[in-house]
């Protein structure tokens, strides 16, 4: 879809454009994911949700989880501009809430644009639902499912929130804790950057796909955060959000310091850093 480009747009939201040495920085992802998996023996990887090839999830199970006992689940959606990066490149981001008495589920997605925003957001949903019908096989504890996302997986994961709670729908009452790092919430904004070029984005489409033109779910605990360094856009969209939800959740904000888009999430690879402290606070210690 053609649409008209807008620079202003564009340096806002761009991450790739504001940090150009981003591939040594995904490269470093997957030398970190690729050496937590092998500490990992115990991960059960690409779990089958679907029929597509990246209908796929890993889990990581709570350390010190014992053979007889469920421990609560933790979903991990990765960013990518719905578009790009995968699963095996933030296996490493599972280290602080393992560590923490949570078992994480990383899930994988299609990518625009094979598919569209709104058939992702059933992917998010359907792998859901899977973790939920295995919680006796993979001993899950699915009373009061944390669902953290980073960048396009912030979106998917208020999405999820959004539309799973309405309470005839079973997934509702499970999801009691999102984690929203450095999100994208109001997509009309995306409509003029370079990424819609794959996105193929349309007014009726960003609307319809925005988690702030959703009704708020509600009896939720939510923590957004952005990066002290990150470009002016994901403060606007993280405000946004704020507008539209904080009057009906359990909504806390705030940003972390000397972090970008990219760090920010880097930091949850590390118990101690700034960022897995807030986000193992804001969802609680099992251990």
């Amino acid at each position: 879809m053609a649409c008209e480009f807008n620079e202003q747009q564009d340096l806002a939201l761009n991450v790739r454009r504001a940090i150009p040495e981003h591939p040594e920085i995904f490269q470093q992802w997957r030398r970190d994911a690729d050496r937590y998996r092998e500490e990992r023996p115990d991960a059960l990887i690409d779990l089958e949700y679907g029929p597509d090839p990246r209908h796929r999830l890993d889990l990581f199970p709570a350390v010190g989880q014992k053979a007889d006992e469920s421990a609560p689940l933790a979903i991990v959606i990765h960013g990518g501009y719905w578009q790009a990066l995968d699963k095996a490149d933030n296996r490493h981001v599972c280290r602080s809430f393992c560590d923490a008495g949570w078992t994480v589920a990383l899930l994988n997605y299609r990518l625009c644009p094979a598919v569209d925003i709104g058939e992702i957001c059933d992917d998010v949903e359907a792998a859901t639902r899977c973790l939920v019908q295995q919680q006796q096989e993979w001993r899950l504890d699915c009373t009061d499912i944390a669902v953290i996302g980073h960048s396009a997986g912030a979106h998917l994961a208020a999405m999820l929130a959004c539309r799973t709670a309405d309470p005839q729908n079973a997934l509702g009452a499970r999801i009691g804790s999102l984690a929203l790092v450095s999100g994208v919430f109001a997509l009309e904004s995306v409509i003029g950057t370079r990424m819609n070029e794959r996105l193929s984005l349309d007014p009726s489409t960003a609307n319809r796909w925005s988690p702030n033109r959703w009704d708020p779910p509600r009896a939720i605990r939510v923590d957004s955060t952005v990066g002290e360094r990150e470009t002016r856009g994901f403060f606007d969209q993280q405000q946004c959000l704020a507008d539209a939800w904080r009057s009906s959740v359990n909504w806390s904000v705030g940003s972390i310091p000397d972090a970008d888009h990219l760090q920010i999430w880097s930091q949850l690879a590390d118990p101690t850093s700034a960022m897995a402290q807030r986000l193992v606070a804001h969802l609680g210690s099992k251990n």
